[in-house]
């Protein structure tokens, strides 16, 4: 994935995750993002490792960072399944 491909918006209170290449044969719509899921999609692209962006949440939210860490595995894997990472 190119770094700046995606770009992270947030616009009435949502967060919009946008592909900024489209050349308009494919249209992929912008993908919607809660709160948890725009923070894990900054740390990453920020260079953080899960394990490390997990600890951040426990923190951020309570439990563990056992739990959250799955949260946040799942998450990645979502958006290498969908080509954003």
């Amino acid at each position: 994935m190119q770094k700046n491909r995606y770009q992270l918006r947030c616009a009435a209170g949502k967060y919009w995750l946008l592909d900024m290449e489209q050349d308009g044969e494919t249209y992929r719509p912008p993908l919607m993002l809660n709160e948890s899921g725009a923070y894990i999609f900054r740390q990453y692209m920020a260079g953080n490792t899960a394990d490390k962006i997990a600890e951040e949440l426990a923190t951020m939210y309570g439990g563990t960072a056992d739990d959250m860490r799955t949260d946040v595995m799942q998450f990645i894997r979502q958006m290498e399944l969908q080509g954003i990472l």
